[in-house]
């Protein structure tokens, strides 16, 4: 873990902490007790179906489909975003059997799509500093996961949970496949240092940015809170910048590594327009892929709250 110790606002009460810990942790016992495939389509049934889900996050998620999609309908809405639920069970199944992926067997669950993207992820990880712009999309903590068992280690920027004993659980999976954690309180300073290290850093940009990191840029036509500082940081180090996600195939568990060009480090000239178009630029491209594959984008978040 690079950057110093976690740090959150209101963190879960010890009674609650452990009993969530109990419980995730039974979840994935018993989900590695099932074959992947059952697992996953087991998951995919209960949290679709609503099981697991509560009427808030089903709320919060037809909002942001109405507004990002008005031209669809009501029954298309509710699909989609039933099949959001679905990938987010399938996501817990595979992080479940997350053991049973090595170096030598990641590539049969996980590809591009296709040739551009292979070029373009070599690119990310020839040697040189690089700045991943990435999401709550497909199986996010399979994406990070699977760079490391292909041999090439990244870095993710994380907002500490608020249940320090998940929190805790989360970032031994991750080490497992050599994925580092840093803190976003403390990230500024660590990624800094890493990119001048020559290493890969990977920034979620789809969530909500607070107060004063955040600046409002178009997001499906609506401006939202994004935080400018993958560019900033590509501005200060001369990092180039891609946007990159993991696109399941279909309802499988079978991914594909899907990367946009790179984007060259802005001017090194101080200017908050110039950071402002390119992380338009950014954003732009993150919302090409979620309209591309809808279902896989978390609509349940808060995107677009205010203040």
């Amino acid at each position: 873990m690079s950057a110093g110790a976690r740090r959150y606002k209101k963190p879960r009460s010890p009674g609650r902490q452990w009993i969530e810990y109990a419980g995730v942790r039974a979840l994935l016992a018993g989900l590695r007790a099932l074959p992947l495939a059952r697992a996953s389509d087991l998951m995919a049934r209960i949290v679709g179906g609503g099981v697991l889900v509560s009427s808030r996050l089903r709320r919060v998620g037809m909002e942001n489909l109405k507004h990002a999609f008005p031209d669809r309908d009501e029954t298309w809405w509710r699909e989609v975003l039933r099949g959001s639920f679905r990938n987010l069970g399938r996501l817990a199944a595979e992080v479940a059997w997350f053991d049973d992926l090595r170096p030598g067997n990641v590539r049969e669950r996980i590809g591009f799509l296709g040739a551009e993207s292979e070029r373009h992820w070599k690119n990310v990880v020839r040697g040189k500093r690089h700045i991943v712009a990435t999401g709550h999309f497909g199986n996010w903590e399979l994406f990070a996961q699977a760079q490391g068992l292909m041999g090439h280690p990244i870095h993710v920027v994380h907002r500490a949970l608020k249940n320090a004993r998940l929190d805790d659980l989360l970032t031994q999976l991750r080490a497992r496949a050599g994925t580092d954690v840093i803190y976003k309180h403390a990230a500024a300073r660590e990624i800094l240092r890493l990119l001048r290290a020559d290493e890969v850093v990977a920034i979620p940009i789809d969530q909500h940015a607070i107060g004063v990191q955040g600046t409002p840029i178009p997001f499906f036509g609506r401006p939202a809170a994004t935080t400018t500082a993958p560019v900033r940081l590509s501005q200060l180090t001369q990092a180039p910048l891609s946007v990159a996600v993991l696109v399941r195939r279909g309802e499988s568990v079978e991914h594909d590594i899907l990367v946009r060009p790179g984007i060259d480090p802005p001017p090194p000239a101080r200017s908050e327009a110039v950071l402002r178009e390119v992380m338009m630029r950014v954003n732009l491209e993150f919302e090409e892929i979620v309209r591309q594959y809808p279902d896989q984008w978390l609509w349940m978040h808060r995107r677009w709250r205010r203040g």
